[in-house]
C-alpha cells in the first residue's frame, strides 16, 4: 500500500533537490521538514558551502524558517591554525582589487573569521565576505563591515 507523500515530504525533497541545483556535494548536507521550518544537517568542507546550502534552502518556496547545523570539516580532519587562517585571509584581501584592503582588520577564533571596518560601496563589503568565506579552514565569517554614509551599490 502506498502512502502519500505529507507537505513535510515534499518540502524536504524540494529543498534536497534545490541543494543538488545548487551543486553541493551529494550526501553532505540531509534535510529535515516540519510545518515550513527546515533544518539542514551534516559536515561541508567550506563556509561558502554552508552558506550555499542555507540560501538554497531560503529560495524554496514553501520554507518558512531555515535551521543550519552544518559544521565546516576539512578534508582529512586537518585543520589550519588561526593565525595560518588570518595570514591567507589578509593575503586575500590584498589581492582583490575591489577590496580596500587597509580599510578592515581580521579577527579570527577558533577558525571563525570577524571582519570589522567600513568601506566605500556594498560591493567593496560583498567581495570582501566572498573571499573570506572561500577560504580553507574557514568554519564561519561575522560581518561587521559597515558602508560609510551615501556609499554606492546595493546594501548588504
Amino acid at each position: 500500500m502506498k502512502h502519500a507523500l505529507s507537505s513535510d515530504d515534499l518540502l524536504q525533497r524540494a529543498v534536497l533537490t534545490e541543494l543538488h541545483a545548487a551543486g553541493l556535494p551529494a550526501g553532505r548536507v540531509g534535510v529535515t521538514a516540519h510545518a515550513g521550518i527546515v533544518t539542514l544537517l551534516g559536515h561541508v568542507e567550506h563556509a561558502d558551502h554552508k552558506q550555499t546550502a542555507e540560501n538554497a534552502a531560503l529560495w524554496v518556496e514553501g520554507v518558512r524558517a531555515v535551521v543550519v547545523a552544518i559544521e565546516i570539516c576539512a578534508p582529512g580532519a586537518a585543520r589550519l591554525r588561526d593565525d595560518q587562517i588570518a595570514s591567507e585571509a589578509l593575503m586575500r584581501l590584498a589581492w582583490d582589487a575591489w577590496v580596500p584592503h587597509d580599510a578592515l582588520k581580521v579577527t579570527v577564533e577558533q577558525g571563525s573569521v570577524t571582519l570589522a571596518g567600513q568601506v566605500d560601496r556594498a560591493e567593496q563589503k560583498a567581495a570582501a565576505l566572498e573571499d573570506v568565506r572561500r577560504l580553507f579552514g574557514v568554519a564561519a565569517v561575522s560581518n561587521r563591515i559597515t558602508v560609510k554614509r551615501g556609499g554606492k551599490g546595493v546594501r548588504g
